[in-house]
């Protein structure tokens, strides 16, 4: 059965016809899905706080090897430093390494877009991490309970350093211990701790004094963050749909219950930043550092963002719009201040883009003049560079945190203690994040970056959600003695004697978090880009193809079949005779000329 012309153009024209649609579709697909951007919706729901999500579930119990090494320094010279003969000397002794573990409890979502939690952590001892059996191993260190309640005195009054001195002197408390490490670190047995825990129970409500017990005894403090908007007008939404089912009476005082006292957040100086603190323990500030209530009638003098919390982060989640040029304070309540973290280089960790962060150097300062740290200076006294004041939080015995070996800090400090070498790569504080490719967005410009800090940040501060690669935060805690008026303990005035440092390490992702890493950072967007472009090329050829078509099947239609003109022709005679007295029949001989004529092959 022969074809004919007319059937094959429709043919034709149905097939440009689909060509056309599956074009259409490939491209509109690939357009959709720019918009709609997949990957980010992904990352938007595994990095989202919000009850019941991955991240919620990981931050509950963060899945995640911590590591706190601790070394203690070890006192080589005691007879000839009390003598007066020699400075104090030092020596580095460990690592003795714990791991730690976090528990958020208690967490509620609050109806204001609020998320409150009580964080409970845990220590383990690792021996085959340590170099040696803390219980075991003996050192000589300091007396930290007699110096550090002579130096208190010291700074009452000449008359309450006189007293001390007097009432100590029959407790015949050395001046240096020989003790094990495990005693420096959680608690050793001593007649002047026994006696205060004794005399002020509210005050001092521990009977044994370790350094690492003091630290870790946060207690039980309710925690409250704020949460992303997206969350908080979800939240909303739910709320509004409670309240239409209930009084007016009865919904008011659901708003009540939360934080009666707390003013309106348009009134807080700090911005709301996501996942940055409301308040702890009821207060958007530290009264141990001058922080009043707002209401307060010197509240605009002495409320300053050196005691003010808000706008800060606590570090067990951070918001994913952090970029490279800002400093953002994270606040432990072990150091008794918030800190300033700020970008510090680019690199990459196991083949992933990374940003390193690290604690400025003026984290650990204090000045007058300068209203982020003005307030750490008691009595218009502020400690020299590279010392943070944590008195406060010690009972008022005079403490102070700084980098390890007074790294960054004073130059004299270092150099009054023999054994210290204060060294970048050793004793500098340190985080690395993660960022988020903008080939979300734009995968042709792969090297156009912003940070993202959905990462969980370790130990201390850093426990967060959204991924740090590593980190290596190191701290020392340091003793200052001011102790002139005891005769017994007069080589130790006026010193800085370093006790301890500790390093808290994320050293590497568990398996499921770097996978997880890799499929949203580093193949997903690739992939999406990818099938864009495929999309896009399909699209675009499809549309071509049937364009030719078309133009094909239109020159077609326009040419006029005639079977006597498709017969092909040469100079030479080669029709027979009975075949050319036929073709005369039809009346145009002219056709049988022997000239070369165009040889027609479209029909």
């Amino acid at each position: 059965m022969t074809t004919t012309p007319a059937f094959t153009m429709v043919s034709k024209r149905k097939r440009v016809v689909k060509l056309c649609c599956l074009g259409v579709l490939f491209l509109t697909l690939a357009y959709a899905i720019i918009v709609i951007d997949p990957t980010e919706v992904i990352v938007e729901d595994k990095l989202s706080m919000y009850e019941g999500s991955y991240l919620n579930r990981l931050w509950k119990k963060p899945p995640l090897d911590v590591f706190i090494s601790i070394y203690v320094f070890n006192v080589t010279n005691p007879e000839a430093f009390m003598r007066g003969e020699e400075r104090l000397r030092v020596q580095e002794i460990g690592p003795y390494v714990y791991q730690e573990f976090l528990e958020h409890r208690n967490s509620t979502f609050n109806p204001n877009g609020t998320l409150s939690f009580v964080p409970v952590r845990r220590q383990v001892f690792v021996p085959e991490r340590s170099v040696g059996d803390p219980k075991a191993d003996r050192i000589m260190i300091p007396n930290i309970a007699l110096l550090g309640v002579s130096s208190a005195a010291y700074r009452m009054s000449t008359f309450a350093a006189f007293a001390v001195a007097a009432a100590l002197k029959p407790l015949g408390m050395e001046p240096i211990l020989n003790i094990t490490t495990h005693d420096l670190l959680w608690g050793y047995d001593d007649p002047l701790v026994r006696i205060a825990s004794t005399l002020l129970p509210e005050l001092i409500h521990f009977q044994k004094l370790g350094i690492l017990d003091r630290m870790f005894d946060d207690g039980f403090d309710t925690v409250t963050i704020n949460l992303p908007e997206s969350v908080r007008n979800q939240q909303q939404d739910a709320e509004d749909s409670i309240n239409d089912d209930v009084s007016d009476e009865l919904a008011d005082s659901m708003q009540e219950e939360y934080y009666h006292d707390i003013v309106s957040r348009s009134k807080t100086e700090e911005p709301i930043r996501d996942y940055s603190i409301d308040v702890w323990n009821g207060s958007p500030g530290l009264a141990h550092w001058g922080y009043v209530a707002k209401d307060h009638w010197d509240a605009d003098r002495r409320n300053t963002p050196c005691n003010t919390l808000q706008g800060s982060y606590d570090g067990s989640v951070f918001p994913r719009n952090i970029s490279k040029t800002e400093v953002f304070k994270v606040y432990r309540k072990a150091f008794c201040r918030t800190l300033p973290i700020a970008f510090e280089r680019e690199g990459e960790v196991d083949g992933i883009k990374a940003y390193w962060f690290s604690i400025q150097e003026n984290a650990f300062e204090s000045s007058i003049d300068d209203p982020y740290t003005s307030c750490y200076c008691k009595n218009n006294q502020c400690l020299p560079k590279g010392l943070g004041d944590l008195s406060p939080c010690w009972y008022n015995i005079p403490v102070a945190v700084s980098l390890p070996h007074f790294y960054k800090g004073d130059p004299t400090l270092s150099q009054a203690i023999d054994g210290l070498s204060p060294n970048k790569e050793k004793h500098d504080a340190v985080i690395i994040m993660q960022p988020v490719s903008d080939n979300h967005r734009n995968a042709m410009q792969p090297h156009s970056y912003e940070p993202i800090i959905n990462y969980f940040i370790i130990f201390c501060f850093w426990q967060q959600l959204g991924i740090p690669m590593k980190a290596n935060i190191r701290v020392q805690i340091s003793l200052l003695t001011n102790v002139s008026f005891n005769s017994a303990l007069r080589p130790f005035h006026n010193t800085v004697i370093p006790l301890i440092w500790a390093e808290m390490s994320l050293e590497k992702l568990t398996p499921e978090l770097i996978l997880l890493l890799n499929l949203l950072f580093g193949i997903a967007p690739y992939l999406q880009t990818g099938f864009i472009c495929l999309l896009a090329l399909l699209g675009a050829s499809l549309l071509a193809t049937a364009a030719l078509v078309l133009l094909c099947s239109s020159e077609a239609a326009t040419f006029e079949y005639d079977p006597r003109k498709s017969i092909r022709y040469s100079t030479v005679n080669m029709i027979p005779y009975p075949l050319r007295k036929e073709l005369e029949k039809y009346g145009e001989p002219e056709i049988l000329r022997r000239e070369p004529l165009l040889i027609e092959n479209c029909a």
